[in-house]
């Protein structure tokens, strides 16, 4: 199944320690240059520590998808350009999943009829399959809680997310 992964997702599990969980998981990824500048280019730019993370799976296990019809879906969505890429790249990819967090994005993927995921699904499904421990996704969760600012979720839906766990 091909995975085509947003930024976001890529951001918080690289900054948590837990961005291999996406290659135990899935194999590979894809993202669109779009992303790469967003979560790499930027990244370096900015000192984040999750850029060279990031940077070191590509080539590897994370791959640069080519997208065209990116325009298109920011135009009949309104969408940030890193999020219509990320849906045209699924959809131009036949993509089986597509991890995006953003709800603007998800709505859209939705109406294009792609099953989606965020970054807590990601954490839940790895517990699940038994690729981590509910410890140790219980901790990534707690890391997500414990910086809102870096992380923009909403500290209501981790701690369901942790209940479920």
């Amino acid at each position: 199944m091909k995975v085509v992964n947003d930024s976001t997702p890529l951001i918080h599990l690289a900054k948590a320690g837990g961005l291999g969980l996406l290659q135990k998981l899935y194999g590979s990824i894809y993202i669109t240059k779009a992303v790469y500048r967003e979560a790499v280019e930027e990244g370096e730019l900015l000192g984040e520590a999750d850029a060279p993370v990031i940077k070191k799976g590509v080539g590897k296990w994370i791959n640069i998808g080519e997208v065209t019809g990116s325009e298109r879906i920011a135009r009949k969505y309104g969408l940030h350009l890193g999020e219509a890429t990320s849906i045209a790249l699924a959809l131009e990819q036949g993509a089986g999943l597509l991890l995006m967090n953003e709800r603007e994005g998800r709505d859209a993927a939705k109406k294009e009829s792609l099953k989606i995921k965020g970054t807590i699904g990601v954490i839940q499904e790895a517990v699940k399959k038994g690729v981590i421990s509910a410890e140790e996704g219980t901790g990534i969760l707690r890391k997500f809680k414990g910086a809102p600012q870096e992380y923009w979720i909403d500290p209501a839906v981790i701690d369901a997310a942790i209940k479920k766990i």
